[in-house]
């Protein structure tokens, strides 16, 4: 289990938690929609991985971004950063994450065609 995974099954099992002490209801949304977000940021990062193993430019781009090598931490981190400055206009955040290209994205930020 990595990092990751292990900060999703640590919320998760806080809200079951909060759940059966029957807390704030307003905390257990709070914590409902945080997980929901890291489960669509580390979905849309292992979905986005292994694009960079046939595309070198990926790889190149990341690296030129600042964001190190090709590996799980620094493909979260463009996600996890690429998300965070999208525009949701209202919409919910992780529905959201789950829809971007993030491969795409990628490589229009770097300048490369997709």
């Amino acid at each position: 289990m990595n990092e990751y995974e292990l900060e999703i099954d640590s919320l998760g099992r806080t809200l079951a938690r909060l759940r059966l002490e029957e807390a704030d209801p307003q905390i257990i949304d709070e914590n409902e929609v945080e997980l929901r977000i890291l489960r669509a940021l580390y979905e849309a990062a292992r979905r986005t991985l292994p694009a960079g193993d046939h595309d070198p430019r990926l790889a190149a781009a990341l690296e030129s971004m600042g964001f190190g090598g090709w590996n799980l931490a620094s493909v979260y981190s463009f996600v996890y950063d690429v998300a965070m400055d999208a525009e949701t206009d209202g919409r919910d955040l992780a529905a959201l994450i789950g829809e971007m290209d993030f491969v795409d994205t990628l490589l229009e930020v770097a300048g490369e065609p997709g």
